[in-house]
């Protein structure tokens, strides 16, 4: 006999098993009926014998099937996570939307214990490029400073630094990248000083790899990743630049912040700036291709995006890479949730919330759509059935639990809501807030010791905040805000 329990949602924790009977027993976990039920390519699997009762070490789950199993047999689970208070919210008169926020902010948290793990079902493990997404959703979410102080000293270590963390090229940078932006959101100067030689030292073993025309690109060991796509890997790849010439203005940031003089990292990146325009811009093709090596011209939406996002495309570049790579179908698509994180980013910073929405509506809502609980790996439109959980070679590797789909509660904060820092730990700060193609938005925003709310419909705009250094920004107006009193326009 075998049984097949669903707890509903995905759950992490521990297991207890009642009314067993002593004989063998499988014990199949799975993120979906399908995974639970394929005993052959299930990847989670406890055996247990010996026992009428057992409980099991932490997994994650949503179900459980136990085979063979006898009649009376139950199971229940104590759930384990990490008390987190949310202080963000977000409400809007598009109830997918919110939606949309409920299970993201569920897969973060379940993806929230000593560190920001990426998956709780395979890997459970703190890879940097998860962390910097994981960071941004934090800061909208429970921001929590200590959780990304514990992530950014475990992917780092100690010294001698000599491979990037979790091996990969680009992660390095974005390590970098992220430790300014911490900075600037909570303003902690202590942490800064004790870290800030492993991100010399850090940045030191990517210069390492910078080759004869002065672009940095991996060697034997590194891993050049940016995303699962069909990127042109070949020689030094643009991606990598545009985040090299962000990590120099990050480390020249980090450096002000301890009374340092950062003018040699910004020296560095206009430098390679410089290069990068000239190697990689192509102007017949409105867009950065991926590598000069090969002579293909190819272009992905990858580097483009993040010369949007870290400043690196002049006003000129970047309107030309909004209609050519970001607006062209025939540029291929992003499929993990990841990437297109900093995709809908780069096109919230151009104002193309229209184009955010239609892509939360079919991308997160297409996986909710088909039953998702939490956010996925990755999310392909065109599979059906059980092929969407296949991954790396697996029928059911695909983690369908992963904290960088979260990034819909960054998006609203950041976008809809409009609050970000101006100067460190938010002693000034903006609130810019969009309807784009809503009819109300209200929603509350953590701002380092204070919290901002705000309220939007298509008739009127209350703010509200208990901290001081705020200033609304209105239809190019900018209203000062006086904590404790809502304003209203």
């Amino acid at each position: 006999m075998a049984f097949l329990f669903d707890f509903g949602t995905e759950l992490f924790g521990y297991l207890d098993i009642a009314g067993a009977d002593g004989k063998d027993m499988g014990v199949f976990y799975g993120e979906s009926r399908e995974e639970a039920l394929d005993t052959d390519h299930t990847v989670v699997i406890d055996r247990v014998s010996g026992e009428a009762s057992y409980r099991l070490i932490q997994r994650a789950f949503r179900f459980i099937h136990l085979t063979p199993a006898p009649e009376g047999v139950a199971v229940t689970a104590e759930y384990e996570y990490l008390p987190l208070t949310m202080q963000g919210t977000f409400a809007c008169n598009e109830p997918l939307f919110e939606k949309i926020r409920e299970v993201s902010a569920y897969t973060f948290h379940l993806n929230c214990r000593e560190g920001f793990l990426d998956g709780i079902k395979r890997d459970r493990w703190v890879w940097s490029g998860d962390a910097y997404q994981s960071a941004r959703i934090n800061r909208y979410s429970f921001f929590d400073k200590a959780i990304e102080q514990r992530t950014f000293l475990g992917l780092v270590g100690k010294e001698p630094i000599n491979q990037h963390p979790n091996t990969i090229l680009d992660y390095s940078f974005l390590w970098i990248i992220g430790l300014s932006e911490h900075y600037e959101t909570y303003a902690d100067g202590a942490f800064i000083r004790r870290i800030f030689p492993l991100a010399k030292s850090l940045l030191a073993f990517c210069e390492s790899r910078i080759n004869a025309d002065g672009f940095v690109e991996g060697r034997d060991g590194d891993w050049t990743f940016v995303d699962w796509s069909e990127i042109e890997k070949v020689g030094p790849v643009a991606a990598e630049q545009m985040l090299l010439i962000a990590a120099y203005k990050a480390m020249a940031n980090l450096s002000v912040a301890l009374g340092l003089d950062g003018e040699g990292y910004l020296q560095k990146s206009r430098e390679l700036h410089a290069r990068v325009d000239q190697y990689y811009w192509k102007e017949e093709l409105g867009a950065y291709i991926d590598s000069y090596v090969t002579g293909n011209n190819h272009v992905t939406r990858h580097a483009n995006i993040f010369a949007i996002l870290y400043d690196v495309a002049s006003e000129h570049q970047t309107n030309l890479i909004l209609q050519k790579v970001l607006k062209n179908d025939r540029i291929t698509k992003i499929t993990t949730p990841y990437f297109e994180g900093y995709e809908l980013d780069a096109l919230a910073k151009l104002g193309e919330l229209s184009a955010v929405e239609d892509m939360l509506r079919s991308y997160w809502g297409g996986m909710i759509g088909l039953g998702a609980t939490t956010v996925w790996e990755e999310y392909d439109p065109t599979l059906s059935g059980a092929d969407h959980y296949a991954m790396y070679g697996g029928k059911y590797m695909k983690s369908l639990c992963h904290a960088w789909g979260a990034g819909p509660i960054y998006l609203y904060g950041r976008y809809y809501l409009g609050v970000y820092a101006t100067s460190p730990g938010y002693a000034t700060f903006r609130v810019e807030p969009n309807l784009g193609g809503l009819t109300e938005i209200s929603g509350s925003v953590p701002v380092n010791g204070g919290s901002v709310t705000v309220e939007l419909d298509e008739k009127s705009l209350r703010v509200k905040t208990d901290k001081a250094g705020g200033t609304l920004v209105w239809k190019g107006v900018e209203y000062p805000l006086i904590p404790g009193e809502t304003l209203t326009v």
